[in-house]
């Protein structure tokens, strides 16, 4: 039960994020690193280290899964997808849960009037309920799609000779 109250307490402070598996295997933990002077260390780790303590939202990949050398697709398909991943998600919410890039932000102001409201949204149900979304975007947009109140314009004109 301390371990589960421990836990409890560091993900309502919003320092751990954890991520269920699935059934019979363990959730993953997954520490945030706050920003501000208290990140500093006092001391630097080494690569090794560093290889293994992963960042916010990265898949992690056992160094027994990992192949040392490959063909040239397999060399350019990992280098275009370390491309795609370097556009770093910024945090939203008052939780500090809501992950977004910059391109993904801008999508939403531009598709969805009220996208603050929905981030706050998003960032509160997430704290509160524990759940984890995979594309926080996609969420806001599929909420936004939701809420939007089904377009029936009815036509009133007619000819005459015409009943209603």
């Amino acid at each position: 039960m301390t371990i589960k109250n421990s836990l409890a307490a560091l993900e309502g402070c919003g320092l751990i994020v954890r991520k269920r598996q699935g059934a019979g295997f363990p959730n993953r933990i997954y520490v945030k690193i706050p920003s501000g002077p208290a990140t500093q260390t006092d001391r630097k780790l080494s690569g090794r280290e560093t290889e293994n303590c992963p960042m916010d939202r990265q898949k992690i990949v056992p160094v027994t899964d990992r192949k040392l050398s490959g063909n040239k697709k397999e060399i350019n398909k990992n280098h275009s997808e370390n491309k795609r991943s370097k556009a770093v998600p910024a945090v939203y919410g008052k939780y500090q849960n809501v992950f977004l890039t910059e391109n993904e932000l801008f999508d939403l102001k531009q598709d969805v009037p009220d996208w603050q409201q929905y981030i706050e949204k998003l960032s509160s149900y997430m704290a509160s309920s524990g759940k984890t979304y995979q594309n926080h975007a996609a969420t806001i947009r599929s909420w936004a799609l939701r809420d939007k109140p089904a377009s029936t314009t009815r036509n009133y004109d007619y000819e005459e000779g015409e009943s209603l």
